[in-house]
Order: C-alpha cells, then sequence, then structure tokens
C-alpha cells in the first residue's frame, strides 16, 4: 500500500517540488487554471454583481441575487448542533484566542539614535476570511483565522464561502461565525466562493465591500486568484496541498503513526503524508498497521489517492538524516516522535508547526491546541510563517530627530545623494544644513 524510498530515490520523486497549480486534472478543454481565473477576476471587476451572480449559477448551480445574510440569529444557529460539538467549539476558541493573546505586538521606541525612532503597530481594519465549503465545510478555519485577527485589533471582518444548493450556508459554519462576532468584531458574511469571492473582496461589487486583506485556505482556483489579485490587496500566502512529515525512532508506537499519516492523507488526493525513520523494523509494523485502520475509514478511496501520489517512508541511515530530510523539504507539518525530542529541536530549521511527541499530534493543531492551522505549503515554511497576529498588523516607521543629528547625518546624506546622481536629494539634505545654524548665527553647523 505504500513504497519505502531510499532518501536519493525520494529526493527524485515524494520529495521533489511541483508548482501547486501544475496538476493536469484541473485543465479544462485545453484550457489552464490560471486562465480560467484570469477570465474570472477581470469579468468580477469590470461586471460587480451581475458576473458573481453568473459565475455562481455557472460553477455552483445556484441562482442566488442576494449576496449577504441579514438577520442572522447565531444563539439559534448554535442551538442547532450537537452540545458536544458545540463545547468543542467553545473550547477550541478560547484556547486559540488565549496563544495569539501571548504574541507581542506593542510599539517601540529607542532615544539613543539621536532623536525618537521606532515602530507604530496599527492593525489592518478590514479582513476577508475564505470559508472552503463543498459537502463538509471547514468551519474550523472560521476559528483559525478570524480569532487572531480579532486580537490583532481588526474590528471589520467579512466571510465568503459557497454557498450550499439550496442557496444559503450551513448552520454550523453561521454558528461558528457568531462565536467570533463574541469576541467584539463587527462581521458580515456572503454565500459566495471560488475565484469570483475573491475577486468581488478585492475590488469590491455593489454587494460585497472592498477588504485591504485576504486570508484563508482554498482549492487550486481560490489560490490561483489570490494570487492575481495580489497587490490590490494583501494575502496571507498560496497554499498547496496539505502535508506533514513524521520523524520516528524504535521508540514510537507504529498504532499511533499510522493513524496520524492516515489523517493527513484524508484531506484530499493530493495531501502528502510522509514518515521519515532510521529503523527497518519500525517500518514492517507501519504498514501492517496502515492496512488495518483504512478499512474502517469512510475517505478510504480518498487516502488510497493519497498515499499512491505522493505518500511514503523514507528510510534513512540515522535520526541526522531523517532531520536533514524534512529541513530540505520544508514541510507544512513536522512531526516528532523520537526518544528525546527536545534534544534534536534546535536542529530543526523548516516547518509551519513542530509536534513534540506523541501527546502533540498534529490533528489536536488541526482543531484545538491553539496556533492556527492555516500555515505554509509547498516549501514556503523555508521563509514564511503561520497565520497569526503578524499577519493582520502594520507597522509603520517613526522617525524623529533632533537638530543635532539632523545636522551631522545630513551631510553624510547629500554625499551619497550626489554619488546616486539624485540633485533633488543632495539639495534636499544640503537645505536642512542651512537652516539649522548655530545659535550665534551666521554659520553652517559642519
Amino acid at each position: 500500500m505504500i513504497r519505502v524510498y531510499t532518501t536519493d530515490e525520494a529526493r527524485n520523486t515524494i520529495l521533489k517540488r511541483e508548482t501547486i497549480f501544475s496538476n493536469p486534472e484541473f485543465s479544462s478543454n485545453n484550457i489552464s487554471p490560471e486562465e480560467i481565473v484570469r477570465k474570472i477576476v477581470k469579468d468580477v471587476r469590470e461586471r460587480g454583481d451581475q458576473a458573481l451572480k453568473d459565475w455562481t449559477l455557472k460553477l455552483d448551480d445556484v441562482n442566488i441575487d442576494q449576496f449577504e445574510i441579514f438577520d442572522v440569529n447565531f444563539e439559534e444557529c448554535l442551538s442547532t448542533i450537537n452540545p458536544e460539538l458545540k463545547k468543542a467549539l467553545e473550547i477550541s476558541s478560547e484556547r486559540i484566542y488565549k496563544f495569539h493573546k501571548s504574541q507581542p505586538i506593542l510599539s517601540w521606541m529607542n532615544y539613543n539614535l539621536g532623536g525618537q525612532l521606532g515602530q507604530i503597530i496599527k492593525p489592518i481594519k478590514k479582513i476577508g476570511i475564505y470559508i472552503p465549503g463543498g459537502k463538509t465545510p471547514l468551519f474550523s478555519s472560521i476559528l483559525m483565522t478570524a480569532i487572531p485577527a480579532v486580537v490583532a485589533g481588526t474590528k471589520d471582518i467579512f466571510f465568503v464561502s459557497p454557498p450550499e444548493k439550496n442557496g444559503t450556508l450551513s448552520n454550523i459554519v453561521l454558528a461558528t461565525c457568531g462565536l467570533i462576532k463574541k469576541f467584539g468584531a463587527n462581521i458580515r458574511i456572503f454565500k459566495i466562493g471560488g475565484a469570483q469571492a475573491i475577486a468581488a473582496m478585492a475590488f469590491g461589487t455593489e454587494q460585497v465591500p472592498k477588504v485591504e486583506k485576504i486570508v484563508g485556505p482554498g482549492n487550486i482556483y481560490v489560490n490561483l486568484a489570490k494570487k492575481e489579485v495580489y497587490g490590490i490587496v494583501g494575502i496571507d500566502g498560496i497554499y498547496g496541498p496539505t502535508e506533514v512529515i513524521i520523524i520516528a525512532d524504535e521508540t514510537a508506537n507504529p498504532s499511533l503513526i499510522a493513524s496520524d499519516l492516515l489523517a493527513q492523507a484524508e484531506h484530499d488526493p493530493l495531501a502528502i503524508p510522509i514518515l521519515v525513520t532510521s529503523d527497518q523494523n519500525l517500518i514492517s509494523y507501519i504498514k501492517n498497521e496502515l492496512k488495518r485502520q483504512i478499512m474502517d475509514l469512510e475517505r478510504n478511496v480518498i487516502i488510497k489517492k493519497s498515499i499512491q501520489n505522493k505518500g511514503g517512508i523514507i528510510l534513512t541511515n540515522s535520526l541526522e538524516e531523517s532531520i536533514q530530510i524534512s529541513n530540505e523539504f520544508a514541510p507544512e507539518h513536522l512531526s516528532l516522535m523520537v526518544k528525546d525530542p527536545m534534544t534534536v529541536l534546535n536542529q530543526i530549521e523548516n516547518a509551519g508547526g513542530i509536534f513534540i511527541g506523541e501527546n502533540s499530534f498534529e490533528v489536536l493543531g488541526d482543531y484545538i491546541a491553539g496556533p492556527s492551522h492555516v500555515m505554509p505549503t509547498n516549501g514556503t515554511a523555508r521563509f514564511s510563517s503561520a497565520l497569526s497576529v503578524y499577519d493582520f498588523i502594520k507597522r509603520i516607521n517613526l522617525v524623529c530627530l533632533n537638530k543635532e543629528t539632523t545636522l551631522n547625518l545630513s551631510k553624510y546624506a547629500e554625499k551619497m545623494a550626489e554619488s546616486e546622481k539624485l540633485t533633488g536629494h543632495a539639495k534636499a539634505a544640503s537645505l536642512r544644513r542651512y537652516y539649522n545654524r548655530n545659535e550665534k548665527g551666521g554659520d553652517i553647523i559642519e
């Protein structure tokens, strides 16, 4: 069921990065996904709500005139869901809030550089959040994206999500949005999905307000649309299929490893579940556990495709080589199931999130541990981070120099400007020296 690779084989197969938009199954009638998305984005920009209506009918088979959902009774929505699920949502939201509340986002000032230099922190005012829909809407993403924004100080949050066939959104989505309202944010909810929803938030339409930044996971078309509108609005990132690397040794529990690999694989046929180990004996146990456990899982067809496409076990020569492989791949999720994980923690260079030991498994991170489950994929963990309050703030540099420092620095700025042939810059610097004379008058202070 799952193939075993040497490190060299893995580097040329399952570890080989491809563009997240290159999968041929997304092409239609020889039209690339990029072309489709550009067409949709351009149409929404030019025709606004009418384009939204036309594309929603064509792609979702739902006829909608009014996209915003008004007068939602959130308490009533909450009352319709399972009491245990409601409790889980409340615990999750509190943990996410407390985790992100601990992130320092204070303005700061330095008085040791000839005046006042520092940064002022301000929240981004209007955030658009995409909620993946389908048969099982990912309502957990509402908590994972909106709560960090609320903690950062964002007041206006606009949710978009694909409508169901009855032209509305599910109670669980509405109920979870209601939990965000309890944290003090002003929320509005729109029943639109896909690239057309991203375009609507980027440009604004008659019904949909223009936002300043768009966040949240989605399918290939959503990600391409985010890429298309970047620069007009901010985005959190362009996300590919979800991925996990589990580094394990002889002390790890094969049953738990198998369950974690299967949990990751059931997300998507393109998901990437990989075990990296130097223990040959562990591999046979894992194979048996995978065969046994998959039989009881509802999404076993998806799981098999995922494991066949990009899943695998990589046999290394040592724990050090296992860590090296992981650092090269820069996984979204990294699970350390080794004897003493804290001793190797400082060797980890690239990962969206690190899960230490069998008690800190990735599924808890998906739902309830505290950090956002929106994390960098497709190797972008080499230079980007998991979604946090820092994605919803702006840092404004402050420069307030005293006269003495200005006089001293201006002559150097003037010289640098002259060397770059920017005479206007040089003149602006020399005039500061001219007008900032010493107290006795007459000479420029040199």
